[in-house]
């Protein structure tokens, strides 16, 4: 199933106020590289924007080919006491508040979001901020799988100590004992494992595997960097960032062998003292007079306040905030842009375009409105499982409007090429400006994998396959996000069919060429023969074109692929092709009806051309190729439930003006007669099962839904249902869920093994936890049918699987 952003949250019933105290006066101060919110004094929030400064500035100095002018703007909310910070802080992986958390660093594709509290001490508070921070310089400008996790994470754990002295000093890699203390008392990672470990490995790893992954990185940047071989190590990521076998590069870049190197990072880890690096600058770094301060008003700190909990996946825990600072002041273009966003994510669509709207209207220079309108629009055209098929050509005009407006508006914001160039994706139409967007996008954010896999796929669709082959070859190989390695994966088997499909067309043509020509030349084995009619005269040119016509007619049916008695021979076109869950799916369109075929690949596909050039539209997944007429066999098939009415065996293409011979005149004496053939039989395809494509699909995912979902256990039961609402108390947690028959209260005693899943897109930044409302959205549940008289539970909940509407349960 198309993966979502399904973001599960179990929150903790929290009690705060929904907008921003009118007794604290909130503050906006613009230093040169981030825009600072709060309601702690000025004085503090200057400082907070000059550490921040001197970090980037300090980092800019000390790696001068790298680009930190990033085109996502970074705003930073500073609280002026934990108490306030408490209702923002981000969850953990259970989903409860981590309340011992000082600060903290969200990304994301529009903007990024540090938070932190006054009231915390600096090593506490910027620690987690100045390690994500660089995480987003190395991702942003090499990709995160583009760079091995050793180097990223070491790197990141160096400089997260960074302290900065009088303004002109800075410390870097100063001794972390929680890391020295783990590495002394458990064993090093051998370093054949340690340097290929990859993000995807890393992350599956227990709790205590990557607390020493990460110590380990840290020690040997540490010691990279101590012992000056801060060269070698350069070489040793470029040697293999090349493919060069790990342990090869590292004895041509270091000069020593593996087991060396670990003797020496043992002797390191457990010496008593530790050498850090200090840079002293020329000047001071001093951000103080070029920051500019202003007050900013309730309806402006409640604007800030919803999007920031927008952005770390709290939608409906931002829309008060949203809907007070509208309250407040109905003109703000940030907060109509934003609550529009939280609409779209309740999927409340028309209250999106509403909002959305409004805040192009009130700010014609806000380029995320146009680009979350555009956005909106393309999701119309959407299913429930996330398919489009294609936009209405009016929709794509104004979608392509509004995108280049933003574009116009903000050329860095990247996602509005992004956009463009999946709805040229749609419309099979401006593939190569499609390419020249994603290409500006990339040198923009040049570590971004999913723009590169986006410009894979459109020269997938324009058979470029060499170029998609080498960048999702590429990809499969580094990436750590399983979404983007499916799709690099199936796009090779495409690239593979693709290839082998065009080779076989390419053959069938020389073929068919061949046998033309040598049927052409005298005394060949067929030879068109026009004699005289009874007048004795010659024949007329008309009477030459008629019966080469025939003979060509003849020629085709005779070559055609010779049908068993339980296969179906018929004349039309194929509409679509669609590859899913390891199933070609096509439609086929005849004069009479639309109806699908399938098979499992195409390698089993008899393919022929005759007479026709398909050009570049070979059969492959989501190929064109609606335009050409084809005689199409297949094996009818009648499995219940069943949307494809039998397996696809050949296609061959022919002429437009192709029909069907009577087997009775196609024969070798017909064609070597002077009798006019008068007798042609067209054969008129079954009219059976006239169901509707989209319905036929429909049912098709609906199966594979079915046959993907959890099985229940032994003493488990499933049921459809609806969530009605979510409590939380000391006495537990529990779900209402509505059924067709009655009410069921759950009882959800271990939040964090509870399995959830999602079949629909509906639940993009769903949000699930205590003080849920009702959601429209049905959920097939299973539970432990165990009820606990104490808390009145009806049993214990198992499992969450969100399913598309219209979704049928068979136990």
């Amino acid at each position: 199933m198309k993966n979502t952003r399904f973001h599960v949250l179990f929150l903790i019933l929290t009690v705060f106020a929904i907008s921003a105290s009118a007794k604290d006066e909130w503050l906006q101060v613009r230093s040169n590289n981030f825009n600072l919110v709060g309601n702690a004094s000025e004085k503090d929030i200057r400082k907070v924007a000059t550490k921040l400064e001197q970090f980037r500035e300090t980092f800019r100095l000390l790696f001068t080919q790298t680009n930190l002018s990033s085109p996502i703007p970074t705003n930073v909310v500073v609280f002026k006491s934990d108490s306030a910070y408490k209702p923002f802080k981000p969850k953990r992986a259970d989903g409860k508040a981590d309340n011992f958390i000082a600060g903290y660093f969200q990304s994301g594709e529009d903007v990024n979001y540090i938070t932190l509290s006054t009231e915390g001490n600096d090593t506490d508070t910027y620690g987690t901020i100045f390690h994500e921070y660089v995480h987003f310089i190395v991702n942003t400008n090499f990709g995160k799988s583009e760079v091995p996790p050793w180097f990223n994470e070491g790197l990141a754990e160096y400089y997260q100590t960074f302290v900065m002295e009088e303004d002109i000093r800075a410390k870097l890699g100063l001794p972390q004992d929680g890391h020295l203390a783990l590495l002394q008392q458990n064993k090093i990672i051998p370093l054949d494992t340690f340097f290929n470990i990859s993000n995807a490995a890393l992350h599956q790893n227990g709790d205590h595997s990557r607390s020493i992954f990460y110590a380990q990185a840290w020690a040997i940047i540490h010691y990279f960097i101590a012992n000056k071989k801060n060269e070698a190590m350069s070489n040793f990521l470029t040697l293999s960032l090349k493919n060069v076998p790990e342990e090869k590069a590292f004895q041509e870049a270091f000069q020593m062998t593996y087991a060396q190197m670990e003797r020496e990072l043992r002797k390191y880890v457990e010496q008593n003292s530790y050498k850090y690096t200090t840079v002293t600058f020329k000047t001071k770094l001093n951000f103080d007079t070029e920051m500019k301060t202003s007050v900013l008003s309730e309806a402006d700190s409640n604007a800030y306040l919803g999007d920031l909990l927008f952005h770390t996946h709290r939608p409906d825990d931002a829309e008060p905030f949203l809907q007070n600072a509208l309250a407040q002041k109905p003109d703000s273009s940030m907060a109509n842009t934003s609550l529009g966003m939280v609409k779209v994510s309740q999927r409340k669509y028309q209250d999106a375009k509403n909002y959305l709207e409004k805040a192009i209207s009130q700010d014609p220079k806000n380029h995320l409105a146009y680009y979350q309108y555009a956005s909106l629009l393309s999701r119309e055209g959407r299913d429930e499982f996330g398919y489009v098929e294609s936009f209405p050509k009016e929709k794509t005009t104004r979608i392509r409007e509004l995108l280049k407006k933003a574009i116009a508006l903000n050329p860095a914001f990247t996602e509005s090429y992004e956009l463009l160039a999946f709805v040229s994706l749609v419309s099979n139409e401006g593939l190569d400006e499609a390419v020249v967007a994603m290409r500006k996008a990339l040198a923009y954010q040049p570590g971004s994998q999913r723009y590169v896999m986006r410009i894979a796929e459109i020269y997938m669709r324009q058979e470029k396959f060499d170029e998609a082959s080498e960048i999702a070859n590429r990809i499969t190989k580094t990436t750590d996000e399983p979404v983007i390695k499916n799709q690099a994966d199936h796009l090779l088997e495409q690239i593979a069919r693709g290839k082998e499909i065009n080779a076989i067309n390419v053959e069938s043509r020389k073929q068919y060429e061949a046998a033309i020509a040598a049927g052409a030349k005298p005394g060949g084995r067929r030879q068109l023969l026009v004699r005289g009619g009874p007048d004795g005269k010659a024949p007329s040119p008309e009477d030459i074109a008629k019966a080469q016509q025939e003979f060509r007619m003849r020629e085709i049916n005779r070559q055609l692929r010779k049908t068993a008695q339980d296969e179906k021979q018929i004349f039309g076109n194929l509409q679509k092709i669609e590859c899913r869950n390891g199933i070609v799916t096509y439609t086929v369109k005849t004069e009479s009806e639309t109806f699908m075929l399938t098979s499992r690949d195409f390698q089993g596909l008899t393919l022929m051309s005759y007479e026709v050039d398909p050009g570049s539209a070979g059969i492959s997944c989501n190929a064109n190729i609606s335009a050409l007429k084809a005689v199409i066999v297949y094996k009818p098939k009648t499995i219940a439930k069943n949307p494809s009415r039998g397996e696809l065996l050949s296609i061959e293409f022919v002429p437009a003006d192709f029909r069907f011979l009577d087997a009775a005149i196609t024969t070798e004496s017909d064609v070597q007669t002077d009798e006019k053939v008068e007798t042609f039989s067209a054969v008129s395809p079954n009219a059976d099962l006239k169901e509707d494509f989209n319905t036929q699909r429909r049912n098709a995912m609906m199966e594979q839904i079915k046959a993907a979902m959890r099985k229940p256990l032994p003493g488990e039961k499933r049921e459809l249902a609806f969530i009605e609402k979510s409590e939380c108390s000391n006495k537990g947690s529990f779900f209402y869920f509505k059924t067709q028959t009655r009410m069921l209260k759950l009882s959800n005693p271990a939040a964090a093994k509870l399995e959830m899943r999602a079949f629909t897109q509906d639940v993009e930044n769903l949000q699930i936890g205590c003080g849920m409302k009702a959601v429209e959205i049905p959920v097939v549940i299973t539970y432990k049918d165990i009820p606990d008289k104490k808390s009145k539970a009806d049993g214990e909940l198992i499992a969450l699987e969100f399913v598309p509407k219209n979704f049928v349960l068979e136990n």
